[in-house]
């Protein structure tokens, strides 16, 4: 296992062109941005790709699903070397296979939301009826929309840190997320990464970064805007999505972590469903507990 460096985007291009996903996590730009969070590591192992991460609250090394033609096959068999582990962020399809012989157990906290293109933009509807109302609202502030460019990164980066100071709770996830944000600009010219700005006058107010998952889904990565306007987040969810229309029928926002609050306002955009994700864990015996 080697830790992840820009130089591996190569082999991490290849492998998701042909085996692509449909979980938020699983791109090259995700795993190489939260690298020094998570503390990425990578490898070939048997003509699949093994990514890992042990964040500093994680009491066992995690591995995503290998990446390749049969990763049940080396799911099912101890890694060397290791004496215990546990998978995450296992899709469906490829949970149903490994239950006939193991304990996988459904992680809701970490499953994605993901939502219509075409509804985001048209936001018809009763069940758009507040989201709408709030947009209109921002709309009256004659706010200019335009794609996500390199040098955007000092302004993106100033809101996302006054979104930083203005966290009580979960300080820790924030700062780490300010820092992911950061190291997508210093590479924005090396990631496949897009979006938008939201900008009042000559201030920006808000942003959107994200990039293509698989052939129709669009994943967001991050998104950010003044708490001041209200309805700026709405916009700003709204743009991105007339940004992407050409290029992705669904776009995934990621998980909600099991935070009430993140749970409600992302089923709140009434999401067209749910990437289901499960965990196995092996024991120090080979045997798979429930976690």
């Amino acid at each position: 296992m080697q830790p992840i460096s820009i130089s591996q985007k190569t082999i991490f291009d290849r492998y998701f062109a042909e085996f692509p996903s449909r979980c938020c996590e699983m791109t090259f730009a995700n795993i190489f941005c939260w690298a020094n969070v998570k503390h990425h590591q990578a490898c070939i192992y048997r003509d699949h790709l093994l990514v890992s991460y042990k964040r500093e609250s994680d009491r066992e090394l995690q591995f995503f699903p290998p990446i390749g033609e049969h990763p049940e096959k080396i799911m099912r068999d101890a890694i060397p070397g290791l004496k215990s582990y546990q998978w995450v962020r296992i899709p469906s399809p490829l949970s149903q296979a490994l239950s006939k012989s193991a304990s996988v157990v459904f992680d809701r906290d970490n499953s994605d939301y993901y939502y219509r293109v075409d509804e985001l933009i048209a936001m018809k509807g009763k069940k758009f009826e507040g989201k709408r109302n709030l947009i209109r609202r921002f709309a009256n502030l004659n706010p200019t929309v335009r794609a996500l460019q390199e040098r955007d990164a000092t302004d993106c980066i100033e809101l996302q840190e006054r979104w930083l100071s203005e966290q009580e709770g979960g300080r820790k996830s924030a700062e780490e997320e300010t820092f992911a944000v950061k190291v997508a600009f210093q590479h924005f010219h090396l990631l496949p990464i897009k979006g938008v700005v939201v900008e009042i006058g000559k201030k920006l107010v808000g942003f959107a970064i994200g990039e293509r998952l698989n052939s129709s889904m669009f994943v967001e990565h991050h998104e950010k805007a003044e708490r001041d306007f209200k309805g700026a987040y709405e916009y700003v969810l709204h743009a991105l999505a007339g940004e992407i229309v050409a290029e992705a029928a669904f776009l995934n926002r990621g998980q909600d972590l099991g935070i009430p609050g993140l749970r409600q306002a992302k089923l709140s955009w009434r999401p067209a469903g749910v990437v289901e994700k499960f965990n196995l864990m092996v024991a120090p015996s080979g045997v798979r507990q429930r976690v």
